[in-house]
């Protein structure tokens, strides 16, 4: 029977990424990185990989202390990304570029909802301006390689310098080589169940059934992380539950092998991470994203989200891709916290620890969190900025009811907007005046604590009666837990 000092759960960046961490600080204790190479319903290999500190800022982010903490952490990531690339690429074999971005672009357009776009916009321009961070708004005319259908034309363009983006794939695999180079062992396995007796942790048994002992284990499973913390007893109602963000990205070859040389997006948008094209090496783009939060994990992309991302990019970015060829179609689960917020840090049993509930950050957050939770397990402080994302927590109430109905409101127009739907001219104003009274009782028939985030908000709206009577239950058990 293989016995290892510490197990990571999930082989994306965040688990490879504290993998390498623990193991190069600690070279002699036995580390095993646990997952399947296809990393099924893992957010990893579906991700643009924009390191995105700035770009991701959005008014209602910005408009909560927990929202505010969380943008700083993405600002601290972003000064390791230049050292931790290199320490990475130091022990390749020069053939792949980790980076293929150095710059961002965040273009305001003609399309979506006009309060939402402007505001988010605007934010992006005050948290650049507040933390004094290289940038400049720029003529829409000067912006590089853009051709967008006149009726989605931008407006505005805000060059971000330094806010690049990497080749997700790329990173993995020197993620892996770097692991196994500092004395890890990658053990191609899912688990099933975490063991834990008296309080401590004693390992876990994978699929299979095989049970691999280990002092301390840490779940870096993504969207998976919910099906193995309910394994632990005492805990499913301690820890904020973790859903799947289905993303739905593409890897185009361009009609003439041409891209931009910098990140081209707009601000966050339509429940998702604004439209995005990341250039990637021999005249491919990444086109992405759509984000659907789901109650059940998904494995393969829909016909309408396929035509809604590829529309996008045609009409906003550039009329040529329309004659472009699809190399890829990806998709994967970002994992989704039931709060909105990471969870990140120790539990009450002694020996788990939990990299989970990133949402859209994982990845450009990694590099920082994986070397807080290496220090806590060394017994070291971590950062104290991370402390109140532990992840055995009462759900963080960041926002209050009614600027989370505003919030679903808005996003759910500028999905229509952006489609883009085609209707009588008074229609959008009547609609919207409509929507917050169903989301509005959802909220109460849900929970008189805890509201959820405007995206899983309207996964509920959209799911069975006993989906929502199960939630309420949830919520119930939750409050009567911290109370």
């Amino acid at each position: 029977m293989d016995t290892f000092d510490v197990i990571v759960v999930g082989n994306g960046v965040l688990g490879l990424t504290l993998g390498v961490e623990f193991a190069r600080g600690h070279p002699d204790v036995r580390v095993a990185v646990l997952g399947q190479s296809a990393r099924q319903h893992g957010a990893t290999p579906a991700a643009g990989a924009m390191l995105g500190a700035f770009g991701e800022v959005t008014a209602h982010l910005l408009a909560s202390e927990h929202g505010r903490k969380k943008h700083g952490l993405a600002v601290q990531a972003q000064r390791l990304w230049p050292e931790w690339i290199s320490s990475l690429e130091a022990h390749g074999d020069g053939s792949e570029r980790i980076r293929t971005a150095d710059d961002t672009v965040v273009l305001l357009n003609t399309v979506g909802h006009t309060a939402l776009d402007d505001a988010n916009f605007a934010a992006v321009l005050t948290a650049l301006k507040d933390a004094n961070a290289p940038h400049e708004e720029i003529e829409v005319s000067s912006v590089d390689w853009i051709d967008p259908d006149p009726n989605s034309r931008p407006l505005r363009a805000l060059h971000i310098e330094g806010e690049g983006s990497v080749d997700s794939g790329a990173l993995l695999r020197s993620l892996e080589r770097a692991f196994l180079q500092a004395g890890g062992v990658m053990i191609a396995a899912d688990v099933a169940e975490i063991r834990a007796r008296a309080g401590r942790t004693q390992g876990v048994v994978t699929d299979a059934g095989d049970f691999l002992p280990a002092g301390q284990v840490v779940v870096a499973a993504g969207a998976r992380s919910q099906r193995l913390i309910a394994t632990v007893p005492g805990l499913e109602y301690r820890i904020p539950r973790v859903y799947d963000g289905v993303g739905v990205s593409a890897l185009i070859d361009t009609w003439d092998g041409s891209g931009p040389d910098t990140v081209l997006r707009t601000s966050n948008r339509a429940f998702a991470c604004g439209l995005h094209l990341v250039p990637r090496s021999g005249g491919s783009v990444y086109i992405g994203a759509t984000n659907a939060v789901c109650l059940e994990p998904r494995g393969s992309a829909s016909i309408e989200e396929m035509i809604f991302l590829f529309n996008c990019a045609i009409h906003q970015l550039h009329r040529g891709l329309n004659g472009s060829q699809v190399r890829k179609v990806q998709v994967g689960s970002r994992p989704a916290s039931i709060d909105g917020f990471p969870l990140i840090g120790g539990t009450s049993v002694e020996g788990l620890w939990m990299l989970s509930g990133t949402y859209r950050d994982g990845l450009h957050l990694s590099p920082l969190i994986a070397r807080h939770v290496v220090s806590l397990m060394s017994g070291g402080p971590g950062l104290s900025d991370l402390a109140e994302f532990a992840p055995e927590r009462e759900p963080i109430s960041a926002w209050s009811r009614g600027e989370i109905l505003e919030d679903v409101v808005r996003h759910t127009m500028a999905t229509g907007y952006e489609f883009p739907w085609r209707l009588p001219l008074e229609w959008p104003h009547l609609i919207e005046s409509l929507l917050g009274g169903p989301f509005a009782e959802l909220a109460e028939r849900l929970s008189d604590a805890y509201t959820p985030p405007a995206d899983l908000m309207t996964a509920m709206m959209f799911s069975e009666p006993e989906i929502q009577e199960e939630l309420m239950r949830y919520y119930a058990s939750v409050y009567l837990e911290w109370h």
